[in-house]
């Protein structure tokens, strides 16, 4: 039974479609094209909030990181166009504590970033940076022998000798220092994917960075996962160091043995943070570097094993209550930060057994016994400060790096660095072991005392070390992890009753320095450092020494070595 109610009156008072009538039934309508739901237009939630892991190429004060990621400036629909421009004057004298060798040294370095940040969709990014990075006046080539008239040539390209192997491959001053994609997390994938070549920056810097103060820096590349959410934050990585293979149709490596450089070469790892609020962060991480391991060329005693490995695993933790992206959180005084780690693996050598003491030899004049070589390291960072008051900050620091007291054994005690860490992180501009650069991380026990001020007229921070060696038998590491041989007191071997054992001076030096820090504009920093060091008894042994082989090198000690430097950051 029918109703005599307009069978259509309920749809039309719901604003739904109404029933078709009998008119109508037999009728078919394409849908129209105009009234098609259009999806919203998609405006990047980056714009005046960049994410600061897209930002970690940039060499700026705390005050320019917040102004570059707030900055609505050249942001062009959603894309974002960024410029950075850092010159830098370095001068450095008496790096060595050598009166009788002339090395000192001063040049202008400038690195120059052109960069593009393309947040078209809610399911993916992608991030490049131009970079530039030069000597000034190291690039000007002469026209041809003898002619004074230079020209502003980059001098880059490959230089060919024909019908002969020798090619020389010059570098290009402009590079591209990062291009990924970011895959977004979103309902359809569980957590972000960055695949390209990326910047990392891990806790304080010490283990691995991004190495802004060098003119070129590091980047990898590779894919990383990455999770965050309230309570865990989760960085989980692999990347390609080095490349010996060529590709096809002239996509060719300057790696591999056979062009002077290392074999295949990986880096990998997982970097985890478990947050405790705003009271702590308890960071928990593992890296690992494998690589082919290199032989001498010339073996002695053992044979080249070309599959052999160098498997290097570093293991440790960062405990900290700076939560608030390193800095802390509001109306608290007191920071702390404790970090350590361990380092395990194979090097992928040989050497005589410990325990043949009779060092007993095959016919063809090679060990009998032998075993591998293993790492067995430690590093610790002990760091504190208080805020006396809105501008006053009293801090202590304590560094230690492992070294080794017999390097001709089957273990290997000296910390090794996986990376340059030459110069620390802020809120305290803590520059690892000074800002002289003059040591690295490895084989080292040192101690800090600092105070930042902070001004209208800048950011002003003093700091004295005091660098020791960790093992005294271990040589004096340069920032880039080569050893110093000969510079100051050692013994390689460890022989107890030598003369050089009874010389042995466990102080390196003391510094002192002095940084200022300008914000001179919203986008715009001065910066000035001043360092003098002085060395002490583990170099003053050795440059003393009355019984040197070489006439030349008795009595050369200088105990005092500068620093300086003068750059300017500009960001947009």
């Amino acid at each position: 039974m029918y109703s005599e109610e307009d069978p259509n009156k309920n749809a039309k008072e719901t604003n739904q479609n109404p029933l078709p009538s009998s008119s109508d039934t037999n009728k078919t309508e394409s849908p129209d094209p105009k009234t098609k739901k259009q999806e919203p237009k998609y405006n990047s939630p980056w714009k005046g909030n960049i994410p600061v892991d897209h930002l970690r190429t940039l060499l700026v004060t705390p005050e320019q990181m917040k102004d570059t990621q707030k900055s609505d400036l050249f942001w062009l629909d959603n894309l974002k166009l960024g410029v950075s421009v850092r010159p830098r004057f370095e001068s450095r004298e008496n790096p060595d504590f050598n009166k009788k060798t002339d090395d000192y040294s001063s040049f202008v370095g400038q690195n120059t970033q052109l960069w593009f940040l393309f947040d078209p969709s809610p399911y993916y990014a992608i991030k490049v940076t131009f970079q530039d990075s030069r000597l000034w006046g190291g690039s000007q080539t002469p026209q041809n022998a003898g002619n004074w008239t230079y020209g502003l040539s980059t001098g880059a390209g490959t230089t060919l000798t024909p019908t002969t192997s020798n090619n020389t491959n010059i570098r290009n001053n402009t590079d591209i220092r990062e291009a990924y994609i970011v895959f977004k997390k979103t309902d359809k994938l569980p957590v972000s994917v960055l695949v390209g070549r990326q910047v990392f920056a891990f806790g304080d810097l010490k283990i691995v960075g991004p190495l802004n103060w060098l003119h070129t820096g590091f980047a990898f590349d590779g894919v990383r996962f990455v999770h965050d959410s309230q309570w865990f934050r989760s960085h989980v990585f692999g990347t390609i160091l080095s490349n010996q293979y060529d590709a096809p149709y002239g996509l060719t490596t300057s790696n591999g043995r056979s062009k002077g450089s290392i074999d295949q070469a990986y880096f990998f790892g997982a970097y985890n943070t478990i947050k405790f609020g705003e009271e702590a962060h308890l960071d928990l991480y593992a890296f690992g570097v494998s690589k082919k391991w290199i032989p001498n060329p010339n073996p002695t005693d053992f044979d080249d094993r070309l599959k052999q490995r160098d498997d290097l695993l570093t293991t440790g933790f960062r405990f900290t209550n700076r939560t608030n992206n390193n800095l802390l959180p509001a109306g608290k005084i007191w920071d702390w930060t404790i970090e350590s780690a361990w380092q395990s693996g194979m090097t992928g050598d040989r050497v005589k057994a410990d325990w043949d003491i009779l060092d007993q030899k095959a016919a063809n004049g090679k060990n009998i016994y032998t075993e591998k070589v293993q790492y067995d390291t430690r590093f610790l960072s002990l760091d504190t400060g208080i805020k006396v008051n809105d501008w006053i900050r009293l801090g202590l620091g304590y560094t230690y790096a492992s070294g080794d007291p017999n390097r001709s054994d089957s273990k290997v005690g000296t910390w090794q660095s996986l990376f340059p860490q030459i110069a620390g992180s802020f809120p305290n501009w803590n520059t690892m072991n000074g800002q002289s650069l003059i040591a690295g991380f490895e084989n080292i026990k040192s101690y800090s005392i600092r105070a930042n001020l902070k001004t209208e007229y800048g950011m002003f921070v003093f700091a004295i070390y005091d660098t020791q060696k960790a093992n005294l038998q271990d040589a004096w590491y340069k920032v880039s992890g080569v050893p110093n041989t000969g510079a100051s007191t050692e013994n390689y071997s460890n022989d107890k009753f030598s003369y050089e054992n009874s010389r042995l001076g466990r102080r390196l030096f003391y510094q002192y320095d002095f940084t200022w820090i300008y914000n001179y504009t919203d986008s715009v920093s001065i910066w000035m450092g001043l360092s003098l060091v002085k060395a002490k008894e583990a170099i003053g042994n050795e440059r003393t020494n009355p019984f040197a082989s070489d006439p030349d090198k008795r009595y050369t000690f200088d105990d005092t070595s500068k620093f300086f430097y003068l750059m300017v950051s500009a960001s947009l």
